[in-house]
């Protein structure tokens, strides 16, 4: 899979260049399973269907993906100008973005396409989306959402997408092992919570054992995914001004030093090695780890392990939010029609569905989390509900850019893994990082 996403990315420009330069017209699908929606037609212009009969948008999306035939069949039987066909037979995010490149430069580009955050700035550097920046000031108030999060799909001060739905990562912690151990949780504020000296603290006083009976205290994925949420908190970031790589930041470097004490020093937190031979979340069902810093996509898996479970802000009370997108094409002949799709897709009513059909992540819309937060989360009292949707308020989200899923998968990802698995040593992953950055963004 990773290699397909950087071959994904690195035939991108190439294959949508003809695309975009040839695109020609299409008839309107005329259903679900596999049809598209046609590039080429100027702002305002239908489909070629006849007088009276609905627009038809299209949307492409994952197989299985948050409700979305139970949403698209709700949409049609309570709209008669508009109907969504619906595309939801690849398995894959990367599938699906392959499918979108193939259609567009077939000239059958999708009018809605659902796209992981890696994937949306590429689309939209390639000029393939369509700005819906001055629509969606009008027509969402801001108070009815979590604005935070649509504002940070911004490109330059231009709207291209909205979410799907919304991760932040949290600390999953085990109740018995605390009070145990006589430790009282941190505070769920995120605006006064613990700090990340205090989480090595507990993680010290959890760790005990050796060899398969080892318990560990902690864990933080050392993948700098998810190690920006350490960061966060001290106005850190990999990135600096026109997205110029700080991995020779000392600061950044100091953090992550911590991190591999912990790890392959201390010994408190599980390396790399470990987790490859017993998963990390069944050594926390195993409860042979004490807490875990992890996305709120793993929450099903807790719940079903049966153990005693609570729900803590990341250290520092800044997190990392992963944003799925809805991202409408840019030479959809039905862009009126595209436009109200995405709006309505956000709204209370398909919210509702996504939380009733699929245990997902947060949604945007505010009135539809308030009503169904008994639903949600399973396992947790109310205030550690809210405090995960107050996460929406705390967080930031990574920085991506056109090349971020290239570099991702050459670079990012293996040499985490090489630093995760004591194969390099802080100084020398980062360095590589910052050359390997260097190049990439073409700053060499």
């Amino acid at each position: 899979m990773k290699k397909q996403t950087k071959v994904l990315f690195t035939v991108l420009s190439l294959v949508l260049a003809v695309g975009l330069l040839t695109a020609c017209g299409g008839a309107a699908p005329a259903g679900g399973g596999g049809g598209g929606g046609t590039g080429g037609a100027a702002a305002g212009d239908t489909a070629t269907a006849a007088a009276g009969d609905p627009e038809v948008v299209t949307l492409l999306t994952i197989m299985g993906n948050g409700g979305h035939n139970t949403i698209v069949e709700r949409f049609n039987d309570s709209h008669d100008h508009i109907q969504i066909a619906l595309d939801n037979i690849s398995a894959t995010w990367e599938d699906v973005a392959t499918k979108k490149i193939t259609m567009v430069a077939a000239g059958m580009g999708p009018d809605i396409t659902t796209v992981s955050t890696s994937f949306y700035p590429q689309f939209a550097a390639q000029g393939l989306l369509m700005d819906i920046t001055e629509f969606i000031e009008m027509n969402v108030n801001q108070d009815e959402v979590y604005w935070d999060v649509i504002q940070n799909l911004y490109i330059d001060g231009r709207l291209y997408g909205l979410p799907i739905s919304v991760f932040s990562l949290v600390v999953y912690y085990n109740r018995d092992m605390f009070e145990e151990a006589g430790i009282t949780p941190p505070s769920l504020d995120w605006t006064d919570t613990w700090t990340f000296e205090e989480f090595r603290d507990i993680a010290t006083r959890l760790t005990h054992g050796e060899g398969l009976s080892r318990v560990y205290g902690g864990w933080i994925q050392y993948q700098l995914e998810r190690t920006a949420a350490l960061m966060f908190p001290h106005g850190l970031n990999f990135w600096g001004d026109d997205n110029f790589p700080q991995f020779d930041d000392q600061r950044i470097r100091d953090i992550h030093e911590v991190l591999y004490e912990m790890m392959h020093v201390d010994r408190v937190m599980p390396d790399n090695s470990t987790t490859m031979t017993v998963p990390i979340a069944q050594l926390f069902a195993d409860e042979r780890l004490g807490m875990m810093l992890n996305g709120t996509w793993m929450h099903p898996a807790i719940v079903e392990s049966g153990i005693n479970f609570g729900v803590l802000p990341t250290p520092g009370g800044v997190t990392v939010s992963y944003v799925d997108v809805y991202i409408p094409y840019l030479n959809s002949q039905v862009p009126d029609a595209t436009k109200e799709v995405m709006l309505w897709l956000i709204g209370e009513e398909p919210s509702a569905i996504k939380y009733q059909e699929f245990t997902w992540g947060p949604q945007v819309n505010r009135a539809a989390t308030e009503n169904n937060m008994d639903i949600l989360f399973q396992g947790l009292t109310l205030e550690e509900k809210q405090m995960i949707f107050a996460s929406l308020d705390n967080n930031r989200p990574l920085t991506v850019f056109p090349q971020w899923a290239e570099f991702l998968v050459a670079s990012l990802l293996p040499i985490s893994e090489l630093m995760g698995i004591g194969e390099y040593t802080v100084d020398q992953g980062f360095d590589r990082l910052q050359q390997e950055a260097l190049t990439i963004l073409g700053f060499n």
